[in-house]
């Protein structure tokens, strides 16, 4: 599951996301950080069925937590299946379906927004 924490002023001074880490042994995947300064956010992956734990132990003050689904928003209406998308996205998220209409996986997606930003037909958004 992917979890996007966010971090104030207080929650950058510190370690949280190596913290939690330590303290449940739980394997985490930072897919992106964006950091700047005086806050930022990361997105994390973790196991579903260690969501819930993570979650607790990286609940300190200064650091917010979500559950990040549905992360792309794909208008159909003024999609043309062009393909543009697929060329751009590394993280593999969109894909043809058999019959060459285009398919979203969303949960693969880190945030990164080039889709978005170079749909001709802007048919597709970032939900941060």
């Amino acid at each position: 599951m992917k979890l996007k924490v966010e971090f104030d002023r207080v929650g950058i001074q510190e370690p949280s996301i190596a913290k939690a880490i330590l303290e449940t042994g739980i394997a985490a995947n930072i897919e992106r950080a964006v950091i700047d300064g005086d806050e930022g956010w990361t997105l994390i992956s973790v196991a579903d069925e260690e969501t819930e734990r993570f979650i607790a132990a990286l609940s300190r003050p200064g650091v917010s937590i979500r559950i990040q689904k549905n992360a792309v928003s794909h208008n159909v209406t003024e999609c043309v299946d062009c393909g543009l998308c697929i060329s751009i996205c590394q993280k593999k998220v969109f894909s043809f379906d058999e019959d060459w209409k285009l398919r979203v996986e969303p949960e693969r997606c880190v945030l990164c927004g080039r889709c978005a930003e170079f749909c001709p037909q802007r048919a597709l958004s970032i939900l941060k």
